[in-house]
């Protein structure tokens, strides 16, 4: 085949029902690396090899025996970056792939096939067989989402989220892993191509807020917290050079990020009103002002994407004026509810929302969404297990072709059910169509163990409570998404699950779900008591660091320590 970078041969039976790899645990195979493989490729070998060794106990070797099938791995020229596919063709078994990771992503691709799962970067599934086989194949398996990014700590084991075929950049996926999707830099960006110490120099650069040209006091009043003169010709050219500056540095990435600070603070000068009221939103003057600089990249580097946000301001569509086709705007659903499906669900927020992304939808192809996780609350899980899966269904339905998944991402994680939705997440993003309930059930029984049954009930009951039809969950709901009577009754899941708990790993992950529970208990408690020790030894052993966004651990035991000496100062709450 034309393109081949290598090939590995299997020696195995072929039959109307397919291949047999190893046969009582004897290898019928041998793997052969041609000249020219990439590490990607490489390491797709490599990990076939170990694993099939790991199921059946047989090694494979480099000489193929007379007579074998031929089990070839090879990069197709005529499949995507990230395409795979697998075939049985008379005494042929081929996975074949694109690159730079298709061809890895159809190694994993097989041993899942084989019921191979890796659940946590230490929790993974071998089947032991000692005949392993394979039925009549003809599959190809492509990513719903061009860009599929999990911002979560115990997401970013390199390994783990090659393996569930994550590609977002701060996976740190080198070579052999085929690299990743880059993004430079990462949002929020204005402040770089407008530094504010140009604003004693410049003025003019800067917002016009209430009459007066906007100046930094203090550190809640920052200049990243505002935006700048977009409508000024010289800003326009400072944002080219520094786009065309972050291209030299990071030559790799393929998306440049020219996007608003993480704040308000829009300029209201004549120039940028009245380009405002021209296209009927805020969102119009970034876009004129991105479609310039865009136009001016696109000469010199036509393949580079520029990435911008419709976020707060900016998140309602313009009219008169779309995104140019190497432009990508990003949508920010940060105030929808969490509980249901944005097309189920009656608040105002996400009713205005998926309008947005409806309008957004007809202006241009090239769509991004930033979708969050609860991450007000670390410590405790979100009840969007019936929201998050519908939803990326519905970006998909409207051509979304990045997704990037905000959740707890400090260092030491925590998220009480981050590993779970880590792994829901990345077989979602990668095939939205595939059954939820069902991933929920297979990660459990697989990290569980025998306490899969009273943790799955218990994940229910949270689940349930967030689905009532007049019911929301927005991003800062997590404590009242556990009214009392929940709060009460988690205690019999988890001393039920401990007690069935037949493995170290089952243990600990049943006592770090745990954390939830009792940091909802401490939280709310008038006077924490010797609990409070308990917890922050238990917390700190499993490598917690924060609670919240922007909240350590050790500011939220202080806070709790102070409560505790002034509850005990007042009699009434002796």
């Amino acid at each position: 085949m034309e393109g081949v970078a290598f090939v590995l041969f299997f020696s195995a039976v072929a039959s109307a029902q397919g291949v047999v790899l190893v046969r009582e645990g004897k290898a019928e195979a041998a793997i052969v690396l041609a000249e020219g493989a990439t590490a990607a490729e490489e390491r797709g070998a490599r990990d076939l090899r170990d694993h099939l060794k790991e199921m059946s106990g047989a090694e494979l070797g480099a000489d193929v025996p007379v007579g074998g099938v031929e089990v070839r791995i090879a990069y197709d020229a005529s499949l995507g970056p990230e395409e795979y596919r697998l075939k049985t063709e008379d005494r042929r078994l081929s996975i074949t792939g694109g690159r730079p990771r298709g061809v890895l992503y159809g190694c994993s691709a097989l041993l899942e096939r084989l019921g191979v799962r890796w659940f946590t970067p230490t929790v993974a599934v071998v089947p032991k067989h000692a005949t392993v086989s394979l039925p009549p194949l003809d599959e190809r398996g492509t990513p719903a989402f061009e860009s599929r990014h999990i911002m979560m700590t115990e997401a970013d084991d390199p390994q783990w989220a090659a393996r569930n075929r994550l590609n977002g950049a701060s996976k740190k996926l080198d070579p052999s892993y085929g690299g990743s999707l880059l993004i430079h830099p990462f949002v929020h960006s204005l402040d770089a191509i407008v530094p504010g110490d140009l604003a004693a120099e410049h003025p003019e650069y800067f917002p016009l807020i209430d009459g007066k040209r906007f100046v930094a006091t203090d550190a809640k009043h920052t200049w990243a917290g505002v935006q700048r003169c977009l409508t000024n010709p010289e800003v326009v050219q400072l944002a080219v050079a520094k786009v065309g500056e972050w291209i030299r540095d990071v030559p790799d990435a393929a998306v440049i990020s020219v996007s608003q600070n993480d704040g308000d603070g829009w300029c209201e000068c004549p120039s940028c009103r009245k380009v405002v009221d021209k296209y009927g939103a805020r969102s119009g003057v970034l876009i004129a002002f991105v479609n310039e600089v865009a136009a001016a990249i696109e000469k010199e580097h036509p393949d580079k994407t520029i990435d911008t946000l419709a976020y707060g301001e900016t998140e309602a569509p313009p009219k008169g004026i779309s995104p140019r086709k190497n432009v990508r705007v990003r949508l920010c659903p940060i105030y929808v509810c969490h509980a249901h499906p944005l097309e189920r669900c009656a608040s105002r927020p996400s009713v205005d929302f998926l309008a947005r992304l409806q309008g957004w939808d007809s202006l241009t192809d090239n769509l991004a969404m930033w979708h969050y996780n609860c991450f007000s609350n670390f410590l405790m899980p979100t009840h969007d297990f019936a929201g998050f899966p519908a939803d990326l269904r519905l970006y998909r339905k409207h051509g979304v072709c990045s997704v990037f998944m905000q959740g707890t991402f400090v260092p030491g994680g925590g998220g009480s059910d981050a590993e779970l939705r880590a792994w829901v997440q990345a077989r979602l993003l990668w095939n939205p169509e595939l059954d939820t309930d069902a991933l929920v059930t297979e990660w459990m029984k697989g990290v569980y163990g025998a306490a899969w049954e009273p943790m799955r009930s218990w994940f229910d009951r949270q689940q349930a409570e967030a689905l009532g039809v007049s019911r929301h969950l927005y991003l800062q709901d997590s404590q009242a998404a556990f009214p009392k009577d929940l709060v009460a009754a988690g205690d019999e899941h988890f001393d039920m699950a401990e007690k069935l708990a037949d493995s170290a790993s089952a243990r600990d992950a049943v006592k770090k779900a745990r954390l939830s529970l009792r940091y909802i208990k401490l939280d709310r408690a008038k006077i924490p008591g010797p609990e409070l020790e308990r917890f922050l030894a238990d917390a700190r052993r499993l490598g917690l660091t924060q609670v919240a966004e922007g909240r350590t651990l050790q500011a939220w035991e202080d806070e709790l320590r102070k409560r505790g000496k002034q509850g005990r100062g007042n009699p009434r709450q002796r």
